[in-house]
């Protein structure tokens, strides 16, 4: 299973690091990678009233915050904010200190931490805080398909930049 994740991984990768967008390309919605593009479907786009706990802003404060109350220190805290929901990338000194983190993002009551990808490399996690309930029903279905695999292109992309 690994692999084939790593496959999609490495697909998706090569088409969103060449550009893909909300419109996306001929060529991807028909061409080899067609059955990709109808499972993702599009880019989901910020609702207009979107909570400011959500907003990039209020991700990054949360996670400060939360770092603050832990007693740590966040070696690397970064947002995607490409795309709803934002994701939240963090990279702790160690992982008792990534423990701390998440015990104190579960205490926050805007946010709904249910996991993410991370371990391994370091203490560093690429994850998803906001409500379900929040997503705008007409888009849920494509947040679901495309939330995990964001999440594994974000987790790279944190070590890459290292």
């Amino acid at each position: 299973m690994k692999t084939h994740t790593s496959l999609i991984v490495a697909v998706a990768l090569g088409l969103l690091s060449a550009g893909y967008s909300t419109h996306a390309s001929e060529s991807a919605s028909t061409g080899p990678n067609k059955v990709l593009y109808d499972y993702l479907g599009e880019p989901v786009a910020p609702p207009t009233d979107m909570d400011a706990a959500y907003t990039k802003e209020g991700l990054t404060h949360a996670m400060q915050d939360a770092a603050k109350a832990a007693g740590i220190i966040l070696t690397k805290l970064e947002i995607d904010d490409s795309e709803f929901p934002f994701l939240v990338g963090v990279i702790c000194a160690n992982q008792q200190d990534m423990e701390k983190l998440k015990d104190q993002i579960r205490k926050m009551p805007a946010y709904n931490y249910t996991g993410g990808v991370g371990g391994g490399r370091s203490a560093s996690y690429a994850m998803n805080l906001v409500h379900y309930k929040a997503y705008p029903a007409d888009a849920r279905r494509r947040i679901e398909h495309r939330l995990s695999l964001r999440e594994e292109i974000f987790f790279e992309k944190l070590h890459e930049k290292q």
